[in-house]
């Protein structure tokens, strides 16, 4: 079991693959990321085929488990990861030979390279923006707030309440009021206007 992902080339034979397999704490990797929590090692597979002139061929499988905290119903919960993932070695004697990496492209010295990066950013794009415990999660209450994959609402009507409910948090929130406060004196303006015009024959401002 190897405890790294940097390899040495020197030690790939030519022409078939030389398999690995690999455990890395998730610190190595600095999997560190916000509302995530990474609870096991990063294990898997790597293969590596030398071929013409050096040229160093990745193929690698690895997966991990994390506990994250689902968008629904906010109770946390755990989920494995997998990602897989190839790459291609070239050998660079001068440094300043080096080109910009393009996708799946990679230079190394000759004798070493490394995959951590690799590694990490494979696993890290398929961890969910919006995570699911189930996709069948009903989430919690508008009304109530429980969990209603744990129990049965006591809510009469939950939309009714949501609608009728304003945020406090919103500006808005007191548009309606105002709204109905404002027909209200002009109807009271429009009435003793016409009552002025009606007695008096004439408009008065």
């Amino acid at each position: 079991m190897k405890d790294t992902l940097v390899f040495d080339a020197r030690n790939i034979r030519d022409g078939v693959f030389n398999n690995h397999e690999v455990e890395i704490l998730t610190s190595q990797l600095e999997l560190d990321l916000d509302d995530v929590q990474f609870i096991s090692p990063v294990r898997g597979t790597v293969q590596l085929l030398r071929h013409s002139e050096d040229n160093i061929y990745v193929k690698a499988e690895v997966f991990t488990d994390i506990e994250m905290q689902c968008g629904r119903c906010l109770e946390p919960f755990e989920e494995d990861v997998t990602a897989t993932f190839e790459l291609q070695f070239t050998p660079v004697r001068n440094p300043e030979d080096i080109k910009s990496e393009g996708d799946g492209e990679r230079y190394y010295d000759g004798e070493t390279f490394d995959i951590s990066e690799d590694a990490r950013q494979a696993l890290v794009i398929q961890i969910p923006i919006w995570p699911l415990c189930s996709q069948t999660c009903e989430g919690l209450c508008h009304g109530c707030g429980v969990n209603l994959n744990e129990e049965h609402c006591t809510c009469q009507n939950t939309d009714k309440i949501e609608s009728e409910t304003p945020s406090v948090n919103s500006p808005f929130a007191v548009l309606p009021q105002l709204l109905e406060t404002a027909k209200s004196e002009n109807k009271s303006k429009s009435k003793n206007r016409k009552e002025i015009i009606s007695k008096n024959g004439t408009s008065k401002t």
